[in-house]
């Protein structure tokens, strides 16, 4: 029998080592500087060892949503952005959560920067796209001839890492 359990848990793994790698590239070269944003988690109760080392957790829960992946500063603007990957010949709009658009928009409103990361692993394309440029209330699916149309294509500058700063 076919197994029909497909895990999503590491699916962006690769797009998200390449933006770690480049912002430790941008940062260390003081050209811009960004970080990762990290969920809210909170453990509820935690088995220790005789050395007081966790050893065992319990239970955990996310205490609360994270806005979006990434967020930075770039010549002196505020600059956000949500990376995603797809094996797909699209990205399907529902990959993207409402409060992370919401987010994304809200920002590139009061005037910073905001976009998505698009990785289409299939054809090992990564593209630029601007938060505003989707639309995200009509759509179901981000294909990849319209990231080539509306987004931004992001060229690998060194090995594992990409330039995206030159594209906002």
């Amino acid at each position: 029998m076919k197994n029909e359990y497909i895990s999503y848990k590491n699916r962006g793994m690769l797009l998200e080592n390449i933006l770690n790698r480049t912002i430790s590239y941008y940062v260390s070269n003081k050209i811009a500087f960004f970080t990762k944003n990290n969920l809210n988690i909170s453990f509820q109760s935690a088995s220790k060892n005789k050395s007081n080392k966790i050893i065992q957790l319990n239970s955990s829960f996310i205490k609360s949503k994270s806005t979006v992946d990434y967020y930075g500063i770039y010549k002196g603007q505020y600059v956000t952005f949500e990376a995603k990957s797809t094996d797909e010949k699209f990205l399907p709009i529902a990959n993207i959560k409402p409060h992370q658009h919401n987010h994304l928009k809200f920002i590139s409103h009061l005037g910073g920067k905001a976009f998505y990361i698009i990785f289409f692993k299939k054809y090992s394309q990564i593209f630029l796209v601007n938060v505003d440029d989707i639309d995200y209330e009509n759509k179901k699916s981000l294909s990849l001839k319209e990231a080539k149309e509306i987004g931004k294509s992001i060229e690998i500058i060194f090995p594992g890492v990409i330039d995206f700063l030159s594209l906002i």
